[in-house]
């Protein structure tokens, strides 16, 4: 139950991660507009190569800080003034996206090489999801008993992958069939956000009692 559990979370929080528009998922869209979905699919794939190193070494960079009695003991703390000033980003965000709508950009330039290797090269080149994996990591850590085990680890990992993939696969598939409504969820996409981690906030804060 446990295992499903972090899978779950996994999913979850690698999607929200992913989900604003960016350099990844717009250019797998753009590879799938311009030349195919098989082409977007190798890209994609050579992403989540790179994503799975990098949930495992977040994860396994959490074990060492999980180790410091002091990180733990201000945990919950410290996460929720994160998701608390997320909450604030995200709104500003969504605010200014709502303020300068505008349509998705979709139109780069499509790299000259494969998209497998494509793939892998723009995702190592983006650092930020190793300490997002291990923040999630040292927070999931502080209610979920034996977190820090091999089963629940690769359980994490799995799921950081799938729900990565997931998000990237929507863009690359469907948005050319669905892009005027994929623009208004990019505009909107911040606040769903910031609601999100408010409520991570506020139940964070509520368990500090």
């Amino acid at each position: 139950m446990t295992l499903l559990f972090v899978f779950a979370l996994a999913i979850f929080f690698s999607s929200i991660g992913v989900l604003p528009p960016g350099m990844l998922n717009m250019t797998a869209a753009n590879i799938s507009m311009k030349q195919s979905h098989f082409q977007a699919k190798k890209f994609i794939n050579g992403v989540l190569l790179v994503v799975a190193l990098q949930s495992f070494l977040g994860y396994y960079f959490a074990t060492f800080l999980e180790q410091n009695p002091e990180v733990m003991r201000n945990l919950k703390i410290v996460g929720s003034s994160i998701f608390s000033i997320l909450t604030i980003f995200f709104l500003g965000k969504g605010i200014q996206s709502v303020l300068h709508s505008h349509k998705i950009d979709t139109h780069t330039k499509i790299s000259k090489l494969p998209p497998f290797s494509h793939g892998l090269l723009l995702s190592a080149i983006n650092v930020f999801p190793v300490p997002y994996y291990a923040f999630l990591s040292l927070y999931f850590s502080a209610f979920i008993p034996c977190f820090f085990s091999l089963p629940i680890g690769i359980s994490f990992v799995v799921g950081s992958v799938l729900g990565t993939g997931l998000v990237y696969h929507i863009y690359a598939y469907f948005f050319k069939r669905f892009e005027t409504k994929m623009t208004f969820f990019s505009n909107n996409i911040n606040f769903i956000i910031a609601v999100i981690t408010g409520l991570v906030a506020i139940l964070t804060f509520y368990t500090l009692k």
